[in-house]
């Protein structure tokens, strides 16, 4: 696959630039996990001849594109209909897909793919709540096993790169909390607090677990190199007209918040990082 890459990124001749990285202009035309392939372009005549680059070069190596499972997205708000082909065959255009387990969504937000994951674990929760959690014959430990190894991995999935708001995070502890006093075999009405449900069964809050994940997830951007492109992508600054009314908040500010709370500053936080074990005892302090 590693040719096939080199092969195709020859002869492409423009990439998408993304932004810039320490003023150095970030570019990219593709992502590949194994055989799931996004390919990226600035333009649909880009895109075009990209995806006729990479059809060709698979092609060479007796490989070919599923038609059926490929499909095209514009990530936009203005709902811009393309005309992509494969060969002759159209490739149907979607307002959102799911790629390596995370949904992408044409506006570019993660409101979709947070929620998507909120109903995955609920389901998880009632398809288990009369058989494993409120089953007395079931031990409290088995249970709580249940949970940190099923519900929390589904509803968590992907949460390094989330940025929550109040809302979504009351969702997120409405379930996680239903869980628990299942668990417990109590109810909302009998006036126990969460802190202390939380506390008796020796678990952290959802909240803070999405933060620690958060939290690992930065500092091993802060051990990584200034060339690895994982890095540079993450890091680069996107140029261009900013939307109108109330910037979003962005995941750097996300971070910096949740490191303020803990009592540290970004710099001296940006030093504990680059040790893997000092990091790890900060997070889990």
């Amino acid at each position: 696959m590693d040719e096939i890459i080199n092969k195709c990124n020859e002869k492409i001749k423009e990439k998408f630039n993304i932004g810039y990285h320490h003023l150095r202009s970030i570019e990219i035309s593709e992502c590949v996990y194994a055989d799931d392939i996004v390919i990226i372009a600035g333009s649909e005549k880009r895109l075009k001849e990209n995806l006729d680059i990479w059809n060709a070069e698979l092609e060479r190596h007796n490989m070919t594109i599923n038609k059926k499972k490929t499909k095209v997205m514009v990530i936009t708000n203005e709902g811009k209909k393309l005309n992509m082909k494969i060969g002759q065959e159209n490739i149907e255009q979607v307002k959102k897909f799911k790629y390596l387990g995370a949904v992408i969504e044409e506006s570019g937000v993660q409101d979709i793919e947070i929620n998507e994951r909120i109903v995955s674990a609920a389901k998880v929760y009632h398809a288990i709540k009369s058989t494993i959690i409120r089953k007395r014959e079931i031990s409290r430990n088995t249970k709580m096993k249940v949970y940190k190894s099923i519900f929390r991995p589904i509803l968590t999935y992907g949460c390094e790169g989330w940025i929550l708001d109040n809302r979504t995070k009351s969702k997120i502890q409405s379930l996680e909390m239903k869980y628990l006093r299942a668990v417990k075999g109590i109810t909302r009405c009998d006036r126990i607090r969460n802190s202390d449900v939380r506390e008796e069964l020796g678990i952290k809050s959802m909240t803070e677990f999405i933060e620690n994940k958060q939290l690992g997830w930065w500092g091993h951007l802060q051990r990584m190199h200034n060339q690895s492109q994982v890095k540079q992508v993450w890091e680069a600054k996107p140029q261009g007209r900013k939307r109108k009314g109330r910037p979003k908040k962005t995941w750097d500010e996300v971070i910096a918040e949740i490191i303020t709370t803990r009592g540290s500053t970004w710099r001296e936080a940006k030093q504990t990082a680059l040790d893997k074990k000092a990091w790890f005892k900060f997070i889990n302090d």
